[in-house]
């Protein structure tokens, strides 16, 4: 076994990631675990994150609120953190069938330490030692995603996207070659190839630019796994579990001008995000010192919507505050504020079922600008019911699902295809 463990501490180490797309079958699972095969064949020591099959979080979320319609947050992580639990001990079972030495480990065992933060928590610790002990043994190490332990010994997850850093996460710990994150994409397109065929895959990204495009909601990557790849400097690769593409590779910036943006002569973003049927809600003209207890309110119901943008500005109209969020996540916060807006104490606008279309990455070096270029390019047609919004390094289009359908490729032709 010593002289096993020699030569095994050797080979490189690759973290790989499959989402729960990639795993939603035994089919499936036996097709990665085919492919994990044939890689460690190659002379890597393998350590797999794994996300919950298919859609099985969706429905463990929707089992628990029909128990209870606001569960109580450590419950649900206890309940969440199953589904990736049964991927992990399948794929394993997998790999051992096929003549492969494997082993499992949850969130816990593998040393994910988190915050107590129960649905949204943060990885502040990977205490990897039971991995790397098992890759020197010559197991391919099985970790289920999305998942932790607090220091309170409290079973904790980390909120949608949470595998991608788990996976980040422990390769960053086990000093990983690099991180795959692989999904049912090729890589990350200038737009969602399924909506727009001439969508271009990016070969290469710097991590600040993927972070901007994971900012706007392009779920490819978690915005959070990308944050700590740029942190602690772990190159990722993004692509297809379902056959071989060239990919993604995420890394320090690519080579270029450090002034190449103040020259350019217009803008230049990377990718068009769409995100359908999601909600505004607006509420102005109120005092929110007046109402100490609205402003809470409002911070609190934000904070558990998770919008995709908000703003908040005062100035002679009085205060306005808004958002872009799930309507089933503004739906509390209009009950907020809708009465208090019948009764003449502000103003609510809420609007439902719009398409909001995201253009994210190197922003322009003027938003003014940038809207301008947006109104030119609509300029002679009649798109009703539209409206511009900016966040980070983004800028957003709300519009009727019909008008954004028709706003999509020729958005798409003006920065990508000339």
């Amino acid at each position: 076994m010593s002289d096993q463990r020699d030569r095994s501490a050797e080979n490189p180490i690759l973290v790989r990631k499959y989402g729960g797309s990639s795993l939603a079958s035994v089919d499936r699972i036996r097709a990665v675990a085919a492919d994990l095969v044939a890689k460690n064949r190659e002379g890597y020591r393998l350590a797999v994150v794994v996300s919950a099959m298919g859609r099985t979080t969706d429905e463990l979320q929707h089992l628990a609120e029909q128990i209870a319609p606001r569960p109580p947050r450590r419950e649900l992580d206890m309940l969440l953190s199953v589904g990736e639990r049964i991927t992990m001990s399948l794929l394993s079972m997998a790999l051992q069938s096929q003549g492969c030495s494997a082993i499992s480990f949850t969130g816990s065992q593998c040393g994910i330490i988190t915050d107590t933060s129960h649905t949204d928590a943060r990885v502040i610790e990977v205490r990897a030692d039971r991995v790397r002990e098992s890759l020197a043994d010559g197991h391919v190490v099985i970790v289920a995603g999305f998942q932790g332990v607090s220091r309170e010994r409290e079973i904790t997850t980390l909120g949608r996207g949470g595998s991608d850093t788990t996976a980040v996460a422990l390769a960053a710990a086990l000093g990983a070659e690099r991180c795959e994150i692989l999904k049912d994409v090729d890589g990350v397109f200038t737009a969602d190839p399924h909506l727009v065929a001439v969508a271009k895959r990016h070969p290469r990204l710097g991590y600040r630019q993927m972070e901007e495009i994971a900012e706007a909601g392009c779920g490819v990557v978690h915005q959070r796994a990308v944050a700590f790849a740029r942190k602690h400097d772990v190159e990722l690769y993004v692509g297809s579990s379902f056959h071989r593409s060239p990919g993604t590779v995420v890394g320090p910036a690519p080579d270029a001008s450090a002034d190449a943006a103040d020259t350019a002569p217009r803008w230049r973003p990377l990718s068009l995000v769409v995100h359908e049927n999601m909600a505004l809600l607006e509420f102005s003209r109120f005092d929110p010192d007046a109402d100490p207890a609205l402003r809470t309110g409002l911070a609190a119901g934000s904070a558990a919507a998770a919008p995709l943008i908000e703003w908040c500005t005062e100035g002679p109209d009085g205060f306005l505050w808004g958002l872009v969020a799930a309507p089933e996540s503004v739906a509390d916060l209009h009950d907020l504020v809708a009465p208090r807006a019948e009764a003449g104490e502000g103003r609510c606008r809420f609007r439902s079922g719009l398409t909001c279309l995201s253009i994210a990455g190197d922003p322009p070096r003027s938003w003014l600008e940038a809207d301008g270029e947006i109104a030119a390019i609509f300029s002679d047609r009649e798109f009703a019911g539209w409206e511009i919004r900016t966040s980070g390094s983004a800028l957003h289009l709300l519009a009727p699902p019909d008008v954004a359908a028709r706003m999509i490729p020729l958005l798409h032709a003006r920065f990508w295809e000339d």
